[in-house]
């Protein structure tokens, strides 16, 4: 009995100690971090959004609809999450808005899209017509509100394609559209790819 006590005492202890050596929460150096997962992450997210961004604002034929005397008003999405993971494509598209926003030759729509908060906080503000308790001078006036010219839609799709030494290839297609609403014309398509190999037995969801 004695000696069964004594080996869970010492197992108690190395227990303890392994609890204390074990690894903490680091905050990670998004500058330097050179870590690659299986799934669609924040440096795919940031550099497909970038490079959308760069081959948007490079288009002739919008550069044609959207200039900084006249920027045109943009409705961001809806971006289909065609992956197996819980991805909000809004991350990928706020990414994009503030691209453009920073041209100066687009305005973001805040009511259409996947603007539902904004466009909550936006109707809001005109149901106090009328309402004697605030200041007539800050009231929303009628026929302020923009309609956008143009909506960029997508879709974010993964393909899990099995390889010849039994490991898994896992491919992420992203394309986007940027169609003028006076016609229904798409003025502007483009496409990115993504594609990470995974070892045999290594979880794919």
């Amino acid at each position: 009995m004695t000696h069964i006590g004594g080996g869970l005492a010492t197992a108690a202890i190395v227990a303890t100690l392994c609890v204390g050596c074990a690894s903490r929460t680091a905050r990670v150096d998004t500058e330097n971090d050179a870590e690659i997962t299986v799934s669609y992450d924040w440096r795919d997210l940031d550099g497909a959004a970038a490079a959308m961004a760069r081959s948007l604002l490079a288009s002739p034929r919008l550069a044609a609809v959207a200039t900084e005397a006249r920027p045109a008003v943009v409705a961001l999405g809806p971006v289909v999450n065609d992956t197996c993971q819980h991805l909000d494509p809004a991350l990928l598209t706020e990414r994009l808005g503030e691209a453009l926003l920073a041209s100066g030759r687009f305005e973001v729509s805040a009511l259409f899209g996947g603007a539902g908060t904004d466009r909550a906080t936006v109707s809001a503000a005109r149901t106090v017509r009328g309402n004697a308790e605030f200041d007539a001078a800050t009231i929303q006036r009628k026929g302020q509100l923009k309609a956008p010219d143009l909506a960029i839609t997508g879709k974010l799709t993964q393909r899990n394609v099995r390889r010849d030494n039994g490991g898994t290839r896992i491919e992420y297609f992203l394309t986007l559209k940027a169609t003028r609403l006076a016609d229904g014309v798409a003025l502007w398509q483009d496409s990115r790819q993504t594609v990470k190999a995974v070892a045999k037995g290594m979880p794919t969801w």
